[in-house]
């Protein structure tokens, strides 16, 4: 039995570029590795598709497909950073420079 690292609970919309062209899906769980999605229609397992997320383009490969939901893997794998992101998580750590995730202050750390 292979282990899976634990995947965080969400409801983010995403736009994909997939092999029968644009699609809009919501990720519904997500780790470094990779995704559950829901919405995402005419796909089968090895088809590549592109994640647009705010100006990230994720590239990755369905792993499986069942009951109107698809399993993705990302390749590259993704940062933690780029997790919050699709979690919503609004007190992730600090990007570069001033700036945080989401939408505290910094004067307020």
């Amino acid at each position: 039995m292979q282990y899976r690292p634990h995947r965080y609970n969400t409801h983010y919309p995403v736009t994909f570029e997939t092999p029968s062209g644009p699609q809009r899906g919501t990720v519904i769980d997500v780790n470094t590795a990779g995704a559950r999605v829901e919405g995402l229609k005419n796909l089968s397992r090895g088809d590549k598709v592109r994640l647009s997320v705010l100006s990230l383009r994720i590239n990755a490969v369905v792993r499986w497909v069942a009951n109107g939901r698809v399993g993705v893997i990302f390749s590259p794998r993704i940062s933690s950073h780029q997790v919050d992101i699709l979690r919503y998580r609004r007190d992730g750590r600090p990007t570069v420079g001033n700036r945080t995730v989401g939408f505290q202050f910094r004067e307020m750390h």
